[in-house]
């Protein structure tokens, strides 16, 4: 996926188009665990939308957190999941083939 991910994606023939060079394929040594980040991405404008108060609106809170318990629940191989600010990680057993 990842593969096609990056071979797919265009710059849009912008001044960055040369640091498509340097993108690799990576991938993730067996028997090792693994962490995923996500990190949010218009975050400010999603809580001023809603009117989440900051820095911690018990509403947004239980939202991150289902959003986490939704990941968890379509990944098996998900182990730890860790929330702060806007972003998630995530960890993965070692036997985890997701990323094949």
């Amino acid at each position: 996926y990842m593969g096609r991910l990056l071979q797919t994606r265009q710059m849009a023939n912008s001044r960055y188009e040369y640091v498509k060079k340097f993108e690799t394929v990576d991938a993730i040594l067996l028997n090792c665990y693994f962490v995923l980040r996500i990190d949010g991405r218009g975050f400010t404008e999603f809580t001023e939308l809603h009117g989440f108060e900051k820095p911690n609106d018990i509403r947004a809170l239980k939202l991150m957190n289902r959003c986490a318990k939704e990941v968890m629940g379509s990944f098996t191989d998900i182990i730890l999941a860790y929330g702060e600010s806007d972003e998630y990680s995530f960890g993965f057993c070692k036997s985890a083939d997701v990323y094949s």
